[in-house]
């Protein structure tokens, strides 16, 4: 996702949640629905050439730049503790670097447990988990009934709970929720 268009998408498609977001990090939501104008602005103008790997986080980060440097053309009306507030907010969402590991692993047991997933199913679930396919449309994209499609998503769902969350990957029955067997 690298074109303007489709970051200004994301951002018109997540609006509420951004400005929140940022609402929350500089303590005030009329502030954070003028830098919503500016963000949709500055996207605009984003280079297609420039390659953006996380539009969640490129957005965010792009609106919360640009509340600093409103905050700061502002400084004169803002008090110390206003500023020391917003340090600290700041400070605070830096994700510690124990964290950042643990993240990283257990992002690697999700790709892993999702390679392991027959062909079908792991397509099922991440069209429908992570591209927000209907089912009824994944039902007619893949030619199967939409009681099909609920099937492999929910075994699919179950059996990555069970090996994110330590569990086996057979259920007491003997049922082996990755090859759909016995």
């Amino acid at each position: 996702m690298t074109q303007p268009g489709e970051l200004i998408r994301f951002l018109l498609d997540h609006y509420d949640l951004i400005k929140r977001r940022v609402g929350y990090r500089v303590g005030s939501l009329e502030l954070a629905e003028d830098v919503m104008q500016d963000t949709y602005l500055r996207l605009q103008g984003h280079a297609s050439a420039d390659k953006v790997r996380d539009p969640s986080n490129f957005v965010l980060r792009t609106a919360l730049n640009l509340a600093i440097d409103r905050i700061r053309s502002d400084r004169r009306l803002l008090s110390g503790e206003d500023v020391e507030f917003l340090i600290e907010q700041e400070v605070a969402a830096t994700p510690d670097p124990m964290e950042t590991v643990a993240g990283r692993r257990e992002l690697e047991a999700v790709v892993q447990a999702l390679e392991r997933l027959p062909p079908l199913r792991r397509q099922l679930f991440m069209a429908s988990r992570f591209d927000q396919v209907p089912q009824k449309e994944l039902a007619a994209r893949y030619g199967i009934s939409l009681r099909k499609v609920e099937l492999e998503i929910r075994r699919a769902t179950e059996y990555l709970m069970e090996r994110l969350h330590g569990g086996k990957p057979r259920s007491s029955s003997g049922y082996d929720r990755v090859s759909g067997q016995r």
